[in-house]
C-alpha cells in the first residue's frame, strides 16, 4: 500500500504543469496600476521638500511609483544628482524624481 497516496490525492491544483507560476503571474498583472499624474504645483512643492530634506539631513517617508506599483520607503537622502534628476538614499537605492508621488518629514 502506497502511503504517499494521501498527498497526491489532495493536491488537485498542482496537477497542471506550472499552474502556480501562471496563477502568480496573473495576480501580479491584475495588481498593476497606472501612475498618478501630479500637477506642476505639487511637483514644485516636492522639489522644495527634497532639497530641504537633503540640506537638513532629515529622515523622510517617500511614496514612489515603480513598474506599475506604488512603494513606500523611510530613509535619509545621501546624494542628489541634478543632471539625471536622481535621488540616492541611505540604503544604496536610487529613485528618479519623476517617480516620487509624496514625501513627508518624520
Amino acid at each position: 500500500m502506497n502511503k504517499n497516496r494521501e498527498n497526491i490525492k489532495w493536491a488537485p491544483f498542482e496537477s497542471f504543469f506550472h499552474s502556480k507560476d501562471l496563477e502568480k503571474e496573473i495576480l501580479e498583472e491584475k495588481s498593476l496600476c497606472s501612475k498618478p499624474i501630479l500637477s506642476e504645483d505639487n511637483l514644485e512643492i516636492l522639489e522644495k521638500k527634497v532639497l530641504s530634506a537633503y540640506h537638513t539631513k532629515a529622515f523622510i517617508f517617500l511614496k514612489f511609483f515603480l513598474h506599475g506599483h506604488i512603494y513606500s520607503k523611510k530613509s535619509y537622502i545621501t546624494f542628489l544628482d541634478f543632471h539625471q534628476r536622481k535621488i540616492f538614499l541611505e540604503d544604496h537605492t536610487s529613485i528618479y524624481f519623476e517617480q516620487i508621488l509624496d514625501m513627508k518629514f518624520l
